[in-house]
Parts: C-alpha cells; sequence; structure tokens
C-alpha cells in the first residue's frame, strides 16, 4: 500500500504561487516546509506520509538539483540531466499508488511548500500549471513521476533505463494521447523497446514519431494492444515504424531502390542501438529472482562508483599474510526494508558494513532480507541499490566495483577508513560473496610461500588458508574467474 500526501487546494495554492513567482531563490529556500496549514488529505487508502519521510525526500531532490547547479542558474543540458534523476528518485521512494499520483493538489503541495526553491529553480518564473498541477503533463515534479511511472521496468538492471531513450519533447506527444495511448505502460514501454532499436539519422526523428504516433492512433479501435504478448505486441509497432519511414521516404528523391536501402539500415541497427541507450528492453525476471543491477552511469544516477584497481595485481596488497578470522554481522534486524525511510535504508547498510567491510552488496543485502524474513527479489534490490546510492553519496560509505563485473551487486562496500581489502577467513559467507580481490590477496598469500601453476593445488592450498578443509568445484571455478578478472 501506498502513502498518502498531503494536498494542497487551489485556493491556497494560487496566492502563494503568486507570490513566490517574483522572490529569489534564497528567499524561497527559507520558505520551504515539510507542512502547511492548510494542507489536507483523502480519507482512505494507505497511511499518511511522515514528516520525516517529507525531509528526506526534499533532501534528495535537492541533492539532486545540486548536481545540476541548483541554486544558480543552470543550462539546458544540466536541467534535463536532472529531470531524468528526479524521475527516477520520485517515482523509486514517494511510495504513491497511481490514483494519488493523479492528484494535482499533492503535486502542488511539493512544488509550493516542500520543493518551492527546486521548482521556481527549474522553471524561472513559471506559467502556473507548472506548479499548480492543473496540467499534469506539464508540472514539474508530477509530469516526471509518471513518465517513470510508464517505463519503470522493475525486472531489467536498470528498471529506469527507458527514460533516455526519448527526450522530453518526444515523450510529451506520447503522453499527450494518453487516453488512447499514454495511459498504457505495455505500450510505452514497447513502443519505446521498438523505437530504441531504429537508426532515425536524417530522417528527422519529431516528424517520425508523429507520424508513427498517428498510426498506432487509427489502429486503436481495431487493436487491444493491452491483451496482445510482448513479442506480438512489438511486431505490429515495428510495422507500423516501417510504414512510417516508408512513407517519409517516399517524399524524398531517391530512388525505390536507394529507399529500400535506407529502410534497411534504419532497422538494422537495434543492437547498436541498445548499446546506445544501455536498456535491453528485457521482460521481467520471473519473482524471487535477482536481475543484475548495473553501476550507476554519468547520466542517469547520481554518483558513480570507485573505479577499480586498472588492470593487473596493482591496487591489490601484495605483502598479505595469515588471515584473520570474518567478523560476521550479529546485530538486531531492521524491519521490511519497504517500511524504513530512504536514510534508515542507508543506515541499516551501513551498519552491517561497520561489521563485516569490506564486504559485498548481494551479502549485505541478502542479511538485511533475511533479517526482515523477506526474499532478496528484483524489487528489494532496487530499493536497497538506491539506498546503497545515497549512504555513498552522504559518506556513510564507500564503494568500489569489481574488476570485470558490471553487476552492482559485486560491488565491495565499506566504510571510510576501512581497508581496501582484508584476507580474512571465510565465515558464514557464501562462495560467491567472497570479493574478488580478497581471493586474489590469498592467492598471493600462498605463492608467496611456494609458487605453483597447478590450480588443483592452488585451490586447496587458498581453502585451507580461508579456513576451508577442501575445495569444491565451484570453489575452483570462482577462484579461477577471479585470478583472470585480475589478469593473474
Amino acid at each position: 500500500m501506498g502513502f498518502l500526501y498531503p494536498r494542497l487546494l487551489a485556493g491556497q495554492a494560487r496566492p502563494l504561487h503568486e507570490e513566490y513567482r517574483h522572490l529569489p531563490i534564497t528567499d524561497l529556500m527559507g520558505r520551504a516546509t515539510t507542512a502547511h496549514d492548510s494542507a489536507v488529505y483523502i480519507a482512505t487508502g494507505g497511511d499518511r506520509v511522515s514528516e520525516t519521510r517529507l525531509r528526506e525526500l526534499r533532501d534528495l531532490v535537492v541533492d539532486l538539483a545540486k548536481e545540476s547547479g541548483f541554486p544558480n542558474e543552470s543550462n539546458r543540458e544540466l536541467r534535463a540531466a536532472f529531470d531524468l534523476r528526479l524521475a527516477a528518485a520520485l517515482h523509486s521512494e514517494m511510495r504513491l499508488v497511481p490514483a494519488e499520483a493523479a492528484s494535482g493538489d499533492v503535486w502542488a503541495f511539493l512544488a509550493l511548500v516542500l520543493l518551492p526553491d527546486v521548482a521556481y529553480w527549474r522553471y524561472p518564473v513559471p506559467p502556473g500549471d507548472r506548479v499548480l498541477a492543473t496540467d499534469l503533463t506539464r508540472h514539474v515534479f508530477g509530469r516526471m513521476w509518471w513518465r517513470a511511472q510508464l517505463v519503470h521496468s522493475p525486472g531489467d538492471s536498470d528498471p529506469y533505463a527507458a527514460l533516455n531513450i526519448l527526450g522530453e519533447a518526444a515523450f510529451d506527444q506520447i503522453y499527450a494521447r494518453r487516453k488512447a495511448l499514454g495511459n498504457s505502460p505495455h505500450l510505452v514501454k514497447a513502443i519505446l523497446r521498438v523505437w530504441n532499436e531504429l537508426d532515425l539519422r536524417g530522417l528527422g526523428e519529431r516528424d517520425a514519431l508523429q507520424d508513427f504516433l498517428k498510426r498506432l492512433l487509427r489502429l486503436t479501435p481495431f487493436v487491444l494492444f493491452e491483451a496482445l504478448s510482448d513479442q506480438s505486441l512489438d511486431g505490429e509497432l515495428r510495422r507500423a515504424t516501417r510504414e512510417t519511414v516508408s512513407a517519409l521516404l517516399s517524399t524524398t528523391s531517391l530512388t525505390a531502390d536507394e529507399r529500400q536501402i535506407r529502410i534497411d539500415a534504419v532497422f538494422g541497427g537495434s543492437a547498436e542501438g541498445d548499446a546506445r541507450v544501455g536498456w535491453t528492453g528485457t521482460t521481467p525476471a520471473p519473482h524471487g529472482e535477482v536481475s543484475p543491477v548495473q553501476p550507476p552511469s554519468a547520466q542517469t544516477d547520481r554518483f558513480s562508483l570507485d573505479e577499480p584497481a586498472p588492470g593487473g595485481t596493482e591496487g591489490i596488497d601484495q605483502s598479505a599474510g595469515g588471515t584473520t578470522p570474518y567478523n560476521a554481522y550479529r546485530g538486531q534486524g531492521f524491519g521490511d526494508p519497504f517500511e524504513l525511510g530512504l536514510r534508515e535504508r542507508a543506515e541499516a547498510i551501513a551498519a552491517v558494513v561497520a561489521a563485516e567491510g569490506p564486504v559485498q552488496a548481494v551479502r549485505v543485502y541478502r542479511i538485511i532480507s533475511r533479517l526482515a524474513g523477506m526474499p532478496l527479489d528484483d524489487v528489494t534490490v532496487g530499493i536497497l541499490v538506491s539506498a546503497t546510492k545515497y549512504a555513498v553519496r552522504t559518506r556513510l560509505i564507500e564503494a568500489e566495483s569489481e574488476i570485470g563485473q558490471a553487476d552492482y551487486l559485486r560491488a565491495t562496500l565499506r566504510l571510510p577508513g576501512q581497508p581496501t581489502c582484508a584476507l580474512r577467513t571465510r565465515g558464514p559467507r557464501d562462495l560467491d560473496e567472497i570479493p574478488g580481490r580478497e581471493l586474489v590477496t590469498a592467492v598471493q598469500s600462498v605463492q608467496a610461500e611456494g609458487p605453483t601453476q597447478d590450480h588443483d593445488v592452488l585451490a586447496e592450498r587458498v581453502s585451507l588458508l580461508l579456513g576451508e578443509e577442501k575445495p569444491t568445484e565451484r570453489f575452483k571455478e570462482i577462484l579461477l574467474e577471479a585470478l583472470q578478472r585480475y589478469g593473474l
């Protein structure tokens, strides 16, 4: 069940807007608050959001805005980057149900009470609909939540990667037709999947999208898009896009053969398109399976993992000696992660890292979910990854990506001041929870005592060093993978 947010009704919102639109950002920063005497809630539908959560939401959005120049003037590129980060953050952290998000009064509260400084920084001297939410497709915050809602794919490695496929103006063309097209996440995701495959250079993407959407609108009386499987729906959309491309090229001076070559080129770059945007368009993972989570990129995330040691053995402790006992987390549980605020989830992660760091993120997530008595599914991973980003950004912890591993779950987490690598016994860790850097350090330790080229012998000696009697085949595979990643 989602949270209920305070609502600022039009009678109170309009006077505030008239006052705020002429105030400098520094004054608006002093007006921001988590409550308003005239705010109201609907009677049923969930729990009222707490002031603590509202403060956390404000801190989160302000931090995102600072990355794009807030409170100073910004430029178009920085504002666009802010919008994309904002969309993912609002959708993942607010826990709104669509019915609540459809209320303009909720978004008016955010723009005029909780975040007036950010709202008027993003749109200086804005028209009323940007803050009053008389049109959700134009509201500074509401439009981005709905954009994220329509593209969100919880089973994908980056659930919000599709936000990058179309710019705001192009996406608005879809949402403006929301009665027929834009109200269906199933259809919107399919449109983005197919559009991501196309190489439209030289054709004019805006004209192509307009023609394509007109063709879809003509199909709506005859095709129930929601009833089609992903594969069938993608096929219908590809046929419509091919008709669009053919129609656009028919107005040029190209010969029939040249037009066919150009059409083939448009539809021949799907692999390049996926690589360009970083979105696979895959269907959600089955419930209970964890999809890999990619490290954040400079465009779509609020921070980047530290770069791993640049190849080979650089950055590995060459003077490792014996092992120390593994110090497992033995504290109490933290409760259901979905019931915790962003800061509370980040502090839970930091508490486990304090005991076990340096430790792989996947182990931390498993501990938190196990203590809560719940499976570590892809949705739980998503909110814990968001909390990890917050913990790094607020310097509660540090994170380092594993060489050769693009999976966020394999990042190594530590507190500031903890070593980058600590050679310890295996302890309660699963084999896949031992950082590769630690395995390589163990190899260097046993090789220093007497080199061997026999992998079975090496695995046995490393296993003994880690406190295990005999290496399993799985351990040998994991050890070999770590050595290969580090170039040893």
